[in-house]
């Protein structure tokens, strides 16, 4: 299911304001593509209030938003690169507010079986010149082979 989800990836330049304006717009690219049930972006903008997903990571801040499985049809990707840096709430409650520039927004069927993809994908954001290599290029391919390789 990992490769499935690196499979389909969408990648998106975004010049928002407001974390609502990004994240209802990455999650209809998902809902178009079918990745993910109409509910998806309700879900999403509900679950982020709850559930902040800022994360202060080296150079460049990003975010991790995903809905519940139920929301899921296939395992995706959908990636905004924002102009602009927008405030997410910070995961766990702690550090403050974060200014997002990287979107990671997942769809995920079976938890379990995206392990390998997240520990991956986890070790990607503390490596902050191949991120910073990601939005300024928006090239998905190198940044998809560099999660493949740490799989």
């Amino acid at each position: 299911m990992s490769k499935e989800l690196l499979e389909n990836v969408n990648v998106i330049k975004l010049n928002k304001n407001t974390k609502e304006e990004v994240l209802e717009d990455l999650s209809n690219i998902a809902i178009n593509a079918g990745y993910a049930k109409p509910g998806y972006r309700k879900a999403i903008l509900e679950r982020e209030e709850k559930y902040p997903t800022g994360l202060h990571t080296p150079k460049i801040e990003v975010a991790i938003p995903h809905a519940d499985v139920e929301w899921a049809i296939e395992p995706s990707l959908t990636i905004g690169l924002l102009e602009n840096p927008v405030t997410f709430g910070p995961m766990g409650g702690e550090g403050g507010d974060v200014a997002v520039e990287i979107v990671f927004m997942l769809t995920i069927k079976e938890p379990n079986e995206q392990i390998n993809f997240l520990r991956a994908f986890s070790t990607l954001m503390g490596e902050p010149e191949i991120l910073l290599e990601f939005k300024n290029s928006g090239d998905r391919k190198p940044f998809i082979d560099k999660i493949r390789e740490k799989m």
